[in-house]
């Protein structure tokens, strides 16, 4: 190839203008400029700028009833499921909590009643030895922190207290653990749901069904804010240091290893356990396991395909007046 005379001038423009022309720095916003409120070189929010995500999993039944206090009722089984199931058969009419129809296995659909795979019964997990006996239960709780309950006896002739005047607080209340029962009763029948809305009843019910406890199972543990993750528990470990003399802890020894309602409104109150005076300082956790809490249907009961739900309420009561 030959090179005229014009294409060595056009190569050696194009040359001269590649050797001036400036050399380009791609700088798209500076940070500084960014941060800079006269400029407000970004337009907007000052660079860097962040963002967050949360990464979550959780285990168990970490619902918060609100209670408070020195004494007081911290869980229950919140769910028990009795599972999704074909038929109700007039011979196989008990089913367990960890949503199967006892002996008649052919019969479970699903795991749980609202007709998931997964069983909706909660049950505790917990790494604390004191508490292995409640592992893996359905479980309830009550926490007895009443001899970190201070009083400054520095009362003169407190009205409500004859026994001592000086005390801060009503005749009866002291520093001491126990004095208290956990009950359960039943609020209403097994009832249909609305297909359309689950959380409203129809008329539809069923008379004569039983839900029983068995096997119940304890255990008592000073390390209550490891247990409950609730923050008015965070200074129970130190309160209790300053106690003196240190109380003697003491097992609650009056436990009702099984108990039953029939589920129907106005149920009586069903003793679960009572502390006596001294005992069930700490969290004290009573538990069932999924395959000990049994849904009797009544013999003859005729079903429709629905979601049948009755409900319980759990009650922990002084025994001081």
């Amino acid at each position: 190839m030959k090179f005229t005379k014009l294409t060595s001038s056009v190569l050696a423009g194009a040359t001269l203008l590649s050797i001036l022309a400036p050399t380009a720095t791609f700088a798209a916003t500076s940070t500084t400029g960014s941060n800079d409120a006269a400029s407000n070189d970004n337009g907007g929010t000052k660079l860097p700028q962040t963002d967050k995500t949360v990464a979550g999993i959780s285990f168990g039944d970490n619902s918060d009833n609100g209670n408070t206090g020195y004494l007081r009722l911290q869980m229950v089984p919140h769910t028990l499921d009795f599972g999704n199931h074909k038929i109700l058969d007039d011979s196989k009419l008990d089913f367990t909590a960890d949503g199967k129809n006892t002996s008649l296995p052919t019969n479970n659909l699903k795991a749980s009643y609202e007709g998931g795979k997964t069983n909706q019964t909660a049950v505790l997990n917990t790494n604390d030895s004191d508490l292995s006996k409640v592992e893996g239960t359905a479980w309830a709780t009550v926490v007895d922190k009443q001899v970190t309950r201070k009083d400054s006896q520095s009362n003169t002739a407190n009205p409500n207290n004859t026994t001592d005047p000086t005390s801060d607080f009503y005749e009866g209340t002291t520093s001491k653990a126990g004095s208290w029962t956990l009950s359960v009763k039943s609020v209403d029948a097994l009832t249909a749901m609305d297909n359309s809305d689950p959380s409203k009843p129809t008329a539809e019910t069923i008379t004569g069904a039983k839900l029983s406890f068995n096997n119940t199972q304890y255990g008592q543990t000073q390390k209550v804010a490891e247990l409950t993750k609730d923050k008015q528990d965070a200074t129970y470990t130190a309160d209790l240091a300053k106690v003196t003399p240190a109380p003697t802890v003491a097992k609650v020894s009056s436990i009702t290893n099984n108990f039953s309602t029939p589920l129907a409104a106005g149920g009586a109150d069903i003793k679960v356990a009572e502390a006596k005076d001294g005992e069930g300082q700490g969290a004290n956790v009573f538990g069932w396991t999924p395959e000990n809490i049994t849904l009797t249907m009544p013999s003859g009961a005729q079903v429709t395909n629905a979601i049948y739900k009755a409900n319980l309420t759990w009650t922990l009561s002084s025994t001081v007046a």
